[in-house]
């Protein structure tokens, strides 16, 4: 039967199973911990690229990586921490984080009544302060995706048109792009800058979000100005999904923001049920799917905010059964292959003049499982074919 649609899942997302390694090693099991609190760190990335073969492990949710090849550099990475390069194996590998750690705080039911009335006139205005700007900012966009044999780095800079009453989605002016990559690979990834832009933390406040969530308010926070607060929250009914927010209580805007999901908060928010339950039927799983978002918010002349900063992390590892030739044909147009996914965006204002909008490419919504029509689909190739300069990865010194 002829279908003028595509189904599709995750791109840029889906696990590579090979790992490329031909010979028997001896295999080292290691422990990346926070140099800090002596924490293990999730999903870090240890890496090297030895006689023109890259190779990689990932650290499980416990801290543990296991080593199954030589090196002469070792370098070991997180979106969180700063990045080490090693010459020798230790039994732990401790990362010196790149924030200062917010110590665990337990949210108990003592909630001050305040704080629901505040975050719920923060919800009422958000379209207002967030997303009513006509103007574009300047933005550089980086990501670097890993598999468990290839590694791939994308640096974009240009204009972003933000949404507004006039555009329901965001859209671009590329200027540069750059691909660095452990192999022949030369496809461009906006996969990660879609997921920060619309699932941006204050995209995702709304009631149901404060409904859901019990609050905490800090009193021993530091650095904060005058009518700011720092809120800790969690989630009521799961145990992967927590985080912070700063709040000018004032203006009843929030100001910063991190929150980390785990794989049950994330299919509950990000895929449609049905489709999901749809999806299993043709062989698709998701296995693990963690997810970090921190988000700094600064205001332009007219009061509206912006994400100035963003840090986002995705671990993903799924399965997918499917044997469909044109979703195989799909996937390659488009990239794929990596479960361990890191990305930064920085905006800055600009009087760049943006009146001609027949240059701007738009940026459809980030998605996860959906079905594709021919127009979809034609876009999310241009988008995967950018004009860009392309080198090969070597590790660093």
């Amino acid at each position: 039967m002829k279908t003028d649609s595509i189904w599709r899942i995750i791109p840029g997302s889906l696990f590579l199973l090979t790992s490329g390694m031909g010979m028997a090693q001896t295999v080292r099991t290691v422990v990346v911990a926070d140099a800090d609190t002596r924490l293990p760190v999730a999903h870090a990335s240890l890496y090297t690229k030895e006689n023109g073969r890259f190779h990689s492990a990932i650290s499980d949710g416990q801290g543990m990586a296991r080593i199954a090849f030589q090196f002469q550099r070792l370098t070991v990475s997180h979106l969180n921490y700063e990045r080490r390069t090693l010459r020798l194996l230790p039994d732990t590998i401790f990362l010196q984080p790149r924030y200062l750690q917010k110590a665990e705080v337990v949210v108990t039911n003592k909630e001050p009544e305040w704080i629901r009335r505040c975050l719920k006139q923060t919800v009422k205005k958000k379209e207002q302060h967030y997303f009513s700007h006509p103007g574009c900012e300047a933005y550089v966009y980086d990501t670097q995706n890993m598999g468990m044999d290839n590694i791939y780095r994308f640096h974009a800079t240009g204009l972003l048109r933000m949404k507004d009453a006039a555009h329901k989605h965001y859209a671009i002016v590329a200027d540069t792009c750059s691909i660095t990559a452990s192999d022949s690979i030369t496809l461009t990834d906006m996969a990660n800058l879609r997921r920060i832009l619309y699932e941006d933390f204050m995209a995702d406040l709304d009631n149901g979000f404060i409904r859901s969530h019990r609050f905490y308010h800090n009193p021993d926070a530091k650095g904060l100005g005058q009518n700011e607060v720092e809120l800790r929250f969690r989630s009521k009914h799961e145990s992967d999904d927590r985080g912070w927010l700063v709040l000018d209580t004032v203006r009843c805007v929030v100001l910063s923001a991190q929150r980390t999901t785990g794989t049950k908060t994330n299919r509950q928010e990000r895929i449609d049920g049905v489709m999901y339950a749809m999806s299993r039927v043709f062989g698709y799983r998701i296995d693990t799917w963690t997810r970090d978002y921190r988000v700094s918010y600064a205001s332009r002349p007219d009061g509206t905010l912006y994400p100035a900063e963003v840090r986002y992390k995705m671990f993903f590892a799924g399965r997918d059964g499917s044997s469909d030739k044109q979703e195989q044909e799909f996937h390659e147009q488009t990239g794929g292959g990596f479960p361990n996914m890191e990305a930064t965006l920085t905006l800055r204002p600009t009087d760049e003049d943006v009146s001609d909008y027949d240059q701007w490419l738009e940026l459809p919504a980030s998605w996860y499982i959906t079905f594709h029509s021919e127009a979809d689909r034609r876009q999310e190739i241009v988008l995967s074919n950018l004009p860009a300069i392309f080198t090969i990865f070597e590790n660093e010194p």
